[in-house]
């Protein structure tokens, strides 16, 4: 049988068309493979590129081309198989914190009610904040938390998640007179530019990818800081003594799919206009099994701050910090503790020497979302004080962090900070200058002295209702179970009370205020009531007439937080009571 020349030529662009399909689809079916080994590695930007060719997405196509819209290409997968590719999308673009990109992903995955990624609904909330839709935020969260039958870490992060909302909110509607203003492109370059820090009073360094994948430090007006004989590939949030004459950095090595990232201070010394050959600090501040991280040395030269993962701490990185010693060796590592210390993580410590203030950034408190900065007055040899955020516009909602500020000045006459607010993926630097308020005072017309007439200081009377009594006096500086005066005083009253009813017995009950863990608290209060048992039964009292018992954070009389999400200190100093319970 003859076959004409155009059957001849039907044929054969069939067949062309054939092995052209099959090609295609064995091209999409690489994608997928070629996705799923970058996912595998860690490697998100390469990952979330396959996947979207994969689904057919054609990134900055236009035409109303979206490629969040299920496309019809048979090959591809059906449509459960999507509902894998577009969660993973939205978790590499998450990881990159590309929140806009992966907000429609995750928004694939919630509208198809996806029941076996539960999670995508959280996240999709998550990405909603950080683009600014707070009230659509707020109600994937309400549902989120209704429908989530776990109570785990991710309950607990999506009410705390619902709060930073109210907070963004009330923040975004207050003034402010603080500028917070973005650095030219001479320092924010393409890439990341951040953890801004002062080699003097003129010179600036910081730590830049200049458009790469790798990190390293340069210093402004002279480029790139090299070092000698560092056998790690990438360097980064440095920190320089006060004379400008030694530098501590981060060092570590960045490759995908190697597991766990293992973060280490070094630090080096300056001779001439060369840096010499940096050295790993010692094991007080890296522990070879986990990180350690953006150091800051104190104004006086007396301590090493840092970030770290280590065993010891109340979560994940906390801030720590380690006397420095004059011949060069380093004491052992002391956790800031629970006042500054979440169960998340805390970074990227800066301590005001001139108004006595501990700045850092934390994930784990009420605030706008990502890493907040925060600030805490005291000392680390002393107590801090309660921890107070920020607030707009200091803190975004994205991540705020690595605030830096001259130390002859105000805290925010002349800071800095590192924040991805602008960015759709890194950090940059910023700018902070709040104006100083001069208050002028109307001067006061003297007045001749009155003299007052000393009066003896009435006792602290124990009085006893309904079988109890609140020992007002008997009051705990934080984290303490040491009597003081006033404490005393009142003990020796309950001791007479005691004296004069010699049937009675009673129970002493200590109470903490709410921060630490639950486990700290009521370890604490034990030990309070301890001491007070202690005290009685050295004024004389027969032990077996006394009880003490510690009840932990249980029973608050005042409300510790306010609805701003500010701490009240008075509260907590209330909280932290003793009561006397006659058995």
């Amino acid at each position: 049988m003859r076959i004409s020349n155009y059957s001849k030529y039907f044929l054969l662009a069939a067949v062309c068309c054939g092995v052209m399909n099959a090609t295609q689809a064995q091209f999409v079916t690489n994608y997928k493979k070629a996705a799923d080994d970058y996912y595998a590695k860690g490697d998100y930007n390469s990952a979330a590129t396959y996947y979207e060719k994969y689904i057919g997405a054609k990134p900055g196509a236009k035409d109303g081309y979206d490629p969040y819209i299920i496309q019809k290409q048979g090959s591809s997968g059906s449509s459960t198989d999507r509902s894998d590719i577009f969660y993973r999308i939205g978790e590499s673009y998450r990881n990159l914190t590309y929140y806009s990109s992966a907000e429609p992903a995750y928004k694939q995955v919630v509208d198809k009610g996806a029941a076996k990624y539960p999670l995508a609904r959280y996240w999709y909330a998550v990405c909603l904040r950080a683009d600014g839709k707070y009230q659509e935020a707020q109600q994937q969260l309400e549902q989120f938390i209704a429908d989530y039958s776990a109570d785990d870490v991710y309950k607990k992060q999506a009410k705390q998640e619902l709060e930073n909302c109210k907070f963004i909110q009330q923040q975004l509607a207050s003034g402010s007179k603080t500028s917070v203003q973005k650095l030219d492109s001479g320092v924010n370059k393409e890439g990341a530019s951040y953890a801004a820090a002062w080699v003097n009073d003129n010179t600036l360094s910081y730590t830049s990818t200049r458009g790469t994948y790798t990190n390293h430090i340069y210093v402004a007006d002279a480029g790139l800081l090299s070092f000698n004989g560092l056998d790690k590939g990438q360097q980064g949030a440095a920190a320089f003594s006060a004379d400008g004459k030694q530098i501590y950095f981060t060092a570590w090595d960045a490759k995908a799919g190697e597991g766990k990232k293992i973060t280490a201070i070094y630090t080096a010394k300056k001779a001439g206009n060369a840096w010499g050959q940096p050295v790993l600090m010692s094991n007080t501040v890296n522990d070879p099994s986990y990180s350690s991280r953006q150091p800051f040395v104190t104004a006086d030269g007396k301590y090493l701050l840092f970030a770290s993962d280590r065993p010891g701490g109340m979560g994940k990185f906390d801030i720590w910090y380690v006397l420095l010693n004059a011949n060069g060796t380093t004491g052992k590592a002391v956790n800031a503790g629970n006042v500054i210390n979440t169960v998340e993580d805390e970074e990227a410590p800066f301590y005001h020497q001139a108004s006595g203030k501990l700045i850092f950034a934390s994930n784990g408190r009420t605030g706008m979302g990502g890493f907040d900065l925060y600030e805490s007055k005291g000392t680390p040899e002393a107590k801090w004080e309660a921890v107070v955020n920020l607030g707009a516009p200091i803190n975004s909602v994205k991540d705020d962090i690595y605030l830096i500020s001259k130390q002859d000045k105000e805290l925010l006459a002349e800071a800095m900070i590192s924040s991805d607010r602008s960015s759709a993926c890194c950090l940059e630097l910023f700018a902070v200058s709040k104006p100083i308020e001069v208050i002028v005072k109307e001067p006061v017309k003297e007045e001749p002295p009155v003299v007052v007439a000393p009066q003896e200081t009435p006792k602290p009377q124990v009085v006893v209702e309904d079988n109890k009594a609140l020992l007002q006096h008997v009051l705990f500086e934080l984290n303490s179970s040491e009597l003081d005066e006033a404490g005393q005083a009142q003990l020796k009253e309950v001791a007479v009370y005691l004296q004069n009813h010699p049937d009675v017995k009673v129970e002493i009950g200590a109470h903490t205020d709410a921060t630490g863990t639950k486990e700290l608290n009521l370890k604490l209060s034990q030990s309070r009531a301890d001491a007070c048992v202690k005290y009685l039964a050295g004024e004389g009292i027969d032990a077996k007439r006394l009880t003490a018992k510690g009840y932990g954070d249980c029973c608050p009389l005042e409300k510790e937080t306010a609805d701003d999400g500010r701490d009240n200190p008075d509260a907590r100093a209330k909280n932290r009571r003793v009561e006397m319970k006659v058995l």
